[in-house]
C-alpha cells in the first residue's frame, strides 16, 4: 500500500474530508487531492505533518513499515486478522493520553489469559 492509499484510509477512519485534513496540517486541499491520486509526491514537510497529525511514523505513511512497526511492507510481513485491523483502527482514534492505558489493559488481559492457560495445564 502506498502513501495515497494510506492517507485515504486514515482520512476515512476519521471521517475527514480532504479539505478538513488540509486545514488541519496547513496545506492546500489540492495538495491532498494530488497526493491521493498520485499526481504529485508529498514533500518531506507534508509527510512529517501527516505523520504528526495521524500519530503514525513517516515510514508507515511511506509503506516502509506496517501499522505494527515491522520494517517491511504490509504485504511482505503477512496479513493481519480482521480483529487486529479493527483494534488498530480504534486505537488510532484514541487521544494520545489514552493510548498507554489501552496498551496496558490489553497487556494485562493477555498476561492473565496466559496465566490461566498455564494453571489449567497442571
Amino acid at each position: 500500500m502506498g502513501l495515497s492509499e494510506i492517507i485515504q484510509e486514515l482520512r476515512g477512519e476519521r471521517a475527514l474530508s480532504q479539505k478538513q485534513l488540509a486545514e488541519a496540517i496547513d496545506v492546500s486541499q489540492s495538495t491532498i487531492a494530488k497526493i491521493e491520486i498520485n499526481r504529485n509526491e508529498a514533500t518531506a514537510s507534508t509527510v512529517r505533518k501527516l505523520a504528526n497529525y495521524f500519530q503514525v511514523s513517516a515510514d508507515y505513511l511511506l509503506g516502509l513499515e506496517d501499522e505494527f512497526g515491522a520494517k517491511s511492507s504490509f504485504t511482505q510481513c503477512g496479513t493481519h486478522s480482521a480483529e487486529e485491523k479493527e483494534m488498530l483502527k480504534y486505537f488510532r482514534r484514541l487521544p494520545a493520553g489514552m493510548k498507554p492505558v489501552a496498551v496496558q489493559t490489553l497487556k494485562l488481559w493477555a498476561e492473565n489469559t496466559g496465566e490461566e492457560k498455564r494453571t489449567n495445564k497442571n
